[in-house]
């Protein structure tokens, strides 16, 4: 089976799922082509009706993406490495996904990779990107395309990728710029369906269903360089044609709803609309040909013949059955599909504000988990072809903040696992996340509150800061010797000499500050033991500050009343 064969087979086989994102991308480019009214048949059209195209699909992704796209990710590098090591590592990644960002802008004018995966983890089946890293010349270069999952059919293996191969429409003059060598003239607007064919083996290149000989290249990595992964959504059903409701999207609950609160809109509108302008008949019991007498205008009073009044037609009225209806539609829609933050007429509590973030994290969830496995395989593919291709020390990040970097200082890939975790928050629901810790304090670990109740990007880090704190609350001769630091540090990087000595003047002063403290705690005096032990004040837990978790009013009990 040759290769176009193989992929073609595949894009039949995806047909129907292929359908279904087609049918995402009509709700959220509903506009281009608007809803029209139809009769109950659903299809013929009412052309005198008012057609209404409702705004809620693009309205709610777009709530669902911009929520996503201000969360903040949590690293966990585990393995048997030092802490130093697994710095080195995690400040790699991020340089190695900024010089992506830089690249992507300039070549493709794409602000930024988590951006773009953001966006269609929540509309496209899956998410995925083709990756390249080499050293040419000494530079490290980054090939980083993000792929339309419409449009890149692929197959696995029992390794993982079998092939892939993204498809994307050219004009002959473009195809012409990046392939010099194919014969298509340069002024050629034509559009073309360019194919990019890779497997564990090679790279092919295939324009309108042909092979450009002389475009074959050998795969250096043994496998195809992509990383795909598809959400956890849609059930995961393995039926016959399961395919079709693989990686759900995020409308995948209301799809069957829009289009119906679409047509119980229009026919509302169309209703309201008939009632300003309706239609009329006049009696007459002769027809002798005459045009009937025109409508009177409003204020207008008018003589007509006996048995000549302009009666208005009977029509239907929107009953109370038609409202209702409109109104379980949304209700449905709302249930599918919720948006934060939701309008309140009165202050909500916090079990409120709780209840209203975890259904959003419902329709999340597995976005996020997608985002975060992604970005782990992303970077373990970085990791593996850097050691591949790189040979000594180079410069890696985005232009004006590189950073040196060698395949050695990486260590060994097997040894160590990154892990990437996603977190979305609201400032209402801080508000409560804050008052659940401050009740929970010296109950739990105070990594687990931050963690799982504050959802802090380091915790780690946090608790670091936490010991310097104490610490310096126990002895303030190390504040003194942090602050010397920080100003020496500052004083190097500055040009002005005055301003340089006077940095340099406040450190000194610092540091003899400093030793002064230490030398008075080393004479030999008699203290109380708690005076030759710095005591520091432990915090402690606050249920008071649970009160706010109960209704709008603060958690206060209604007052007894006497019962007579």
């Amino acid at each position: 089976m040759d290769t176009m064969t193989l992929v073609d087979n595949r894009i039949k086989a995806m047909s129907d799922i292929n359908d279904r994102m087609d049918e995402t991308s009509k709700f959220l480019h509903w506009d281009d082509t608007p809803y029209k009214l139809v009769k109950p048949d659903g299809k013929t059209l009412l052309t005198d009706a008012i057609s209404v195209t409702p705004n809620m699909p693009k309205v709610f992704v777009h709530s669902v993406v911009a929520d996503l796209m201000s969360g903040k990710w949590q690293t966990v590098v585990e393995g048997s490495i030092s802490g130093r090591q697994s710095h080195i590592i995690e400040t790699f990644a991020d340089d190695n996904l900024i010089q992506a960002d830089e690249y992507m802008l300039k070549r493709y004018g794409i602000p930024s990779l988590f951006g773009w995966l953001c966006n269609h983890v929540c509309v496209r089946w899956a998410i995925g990107v083709r990756w390249i890293s080499q050293v040419i010349d000494g530079e490290y270069k980054i090939d980083c395309l993000p792929v339309d999952m419409r449009w890149t059919p692929f197959e696995r293996g029992e390794e993982g990728l079998w092939w892939v191969c993204p498809q994307i429409f050219m004009s002959g003059s473009a195809i012409k710029r990046k392939y010099p060598d194919v014969n298509i003239s340069e002024g050629d607007d034509k559009k073309y369906e360019v194919r990019d064919f890779w497997d564990g083996e090679k790279n092919e290149l295939w324009i309108e269903g042909k092979k450009v000989e002389g475009r074959q290249e050998k795969n250096p990595f043994g496998h195809p360089p992509f990383v795909i992964v598809i959400p956890a959504s849609g059930f995961m059903l393995r039926d016959e044609g399961y395919l079709k409701h693989e990686g759900e999207d995020i409308l995948f609950l209301n799809a069957g709803l829009y289009t119906e609160l679409a047509r119980s809109l229009s026919l509302e509108q169309t209703s309201g609309y008939a009632g300003l302008y309706p239609a009329y008949e006049q009696e007459r019991i002769n027809f002798d040909g005459r045009p009937s007498e025109p409508v009177p205008e409003l204020d207008e009073s008018v003589a007509v013949r006996e048995g000549e009044r302009h009666l208005p037609v009977p029509r239907g009225d929107i009953n109370k059955a038609g409202q209702t209806a409109r109104v379980d539609l949304q209700t449905m829609i709302e249930n599918g599909g919720p948006i934060t933050p939701r309008q309140y007429n009165t202050p909500p509590s916090a079990i409120l504000l709780a209840g209203e973030t975890e259904m959003i994290s419902r329709l999340q969830n597995s976005r996020k988990q997608a985002l975060g496995i992604f970005r782990s395989q992303l970077v373990d593919m970085m990791i593996a072809q850097f050691i591949k291709v790189g040979k000594g020390e180079v410069l890696i990040g985005k232009q004006g903040k590189k950073t040196k970097y060698s395949p050695s200082k990486l260590g060994n890939p097997d040894e160590y696992t990154v892990n990437y975790q996603l977190t979305v928050k609201s400032r209402r629901q801080e508000i409560a996340n804050l008052a659940e810790f401050t009740a929970a304090y010296g109950k739990l670990p105070l990594k687990w509150n931050l963690t799982n109740i504050l959802m802090v990007d380091d915790p780690d880090g946090i608790i670091g800061e936490l010991d310097i704190e104490k610490w310096k609350d126990a002895d303030p001769s190390i504040g003194m010797f942090e602050g010397a630091m920080k100003y020496a540090g500052a004083a190097e990087d500055m040009e002005d000499g005055a301003e340089k000595d006077f940095k340099n003047w406040e450190s000194m002063m610092l540091v003899d500050e400093g030793v002064r403290i230490v030398k008075q705690r080393m004479q030999p005096q008699q203290l109380p033991e708690e005076a030759a032990t710095p005591q520091v004040e432990k915090p402690k837990s606050n249920a008071n500050a649970l009160l706010g978790l109960g209704s709008g009013g603060g958690g206060q009990t209604r007052p007894p009343q006497e019962v007579v």
